[in-house]
Order: structure tokens, then C-alpha cells, then sequence
């Protein structure tokens, strides 16, 4: 126990709290496209999807195989943010405002990783971690393109 206390968290508690937003992003972005009909945002925001579910599944086979529990799904918070997002968006939300929001929880949930994962990981978990947040910087420029993309077509 160090000095501050329950302060220090430990690697898996990390790693599960970087696992918990990967799931809530899983949440948004499958409650938004459930609200779309087939076309190319579709598709982008599908891939984007995609993608977070394959961190999840990375993240949590490191922290299984590494001898710690993989705690499954987004909690309470992540079911609260899913209710409150379907509930806002029943076919109302307009494709730019659904981006904004996406880009917002992608840019937060990204950053607070990397502020854990700088401040709690070793170089060997970091290094799991690292083509992820490389992809998520990557999720934000496709965001930023597309909202670029629908603000020159309205």
C-alpha cells in the first residue's frame, strides 16, 4: 500500500477501467446505428464498431491471460448511458449531431486511457495498449472527416 492509500490502483484495476469504456463505446455506437438505415455513415460507424469490439476482446484475453478477472460489459454507468443515448436518439438525432457526440465520448474515453495507462502501466501492458489508442486516434480522424464531409453537404 503505498503512502496515498486506495489512491494507487493496480494494473488490472486499469486495465478493466480502459475495458469498461471500450464497452460503453460498443453501447453508443451499436445504439446509434440501430437507429440508421443502410448508407455509408452506416458503414463507417459499423467498422468503427467493429473495431472496439476487438480491443474489448484484446484487453480482456491480456488481463485473463495475465492472471487477472476481466470484469464483462460496461456496469451500471455504461447501461445508464446506453438507456439515456437510446433515449435521445429514437430516429430523431440528426447524423451530425450523433458524430458530435460520438467524437466527444471517443476523444474523453481516449484520453482518460492514456492518462491511466501513463500513470499506472508498465511498458509490456502499455505496449498491449498502444495499437489500440493508435486505432482510436485514427476513430477521432474519420469522426473529423465525416462531420467535415456532412457539414459540406447541408
Amino acid at each position: 500500500m503505498d503512502a496515498g492509500g486506495y489512491s494507487m490502483m493496480t494494473p488490472f484495476e486499469v486495465l478493466n477501467r480502459i475495458l469498461k469504456g471500450e464497452h460503453m463505446a460498443i453501447q453508443q455506437y451499436q445504439a446509434y446505428i440501430d437507429t440508421l438505415t443502410d448508407s455509408p455513415l452506416r458503414n463507417h460507424l459499423t467498422a468503427i464498431l467493429t473495431d472496439h469490439k476487438e480491443h474489448a476482446t484484446r484487453i480482456a484475453y491480456y488481463i485473463q491471460t495475465n492472471g487477472g478477472q476481466a470484469e464483462e460489459g460496461a456496469g451500471f454507468t455504461g447501461i445508464m448511458a446506453d438507456w439515456k443515448t437510446r433515449l435521445m436518439n429514437l430516429r430523431e438525432t440528426p447524423p451530425i449531431e450523433m458524430i458530435e457526440r460520438l467524437y466527444d465520448g471517443e476523444d474523453k474515453g481516449l484520453a482518460r486511457a492514456v492518462q491511466y495507462s501513463e500513470q499506472y502501466l508498465d511498458s509490456a501492458q502499455k505496449e498491449v495498449l498502444d495499437p489500440i489508442f493508435a486505432d482510436e486516434h485514427d476513430h477521432l480522424k474519420q469522426l473529423q472527416n465525416l462531420r467535415e464531409g456532412l457539414y459540406d453537404n447541408i
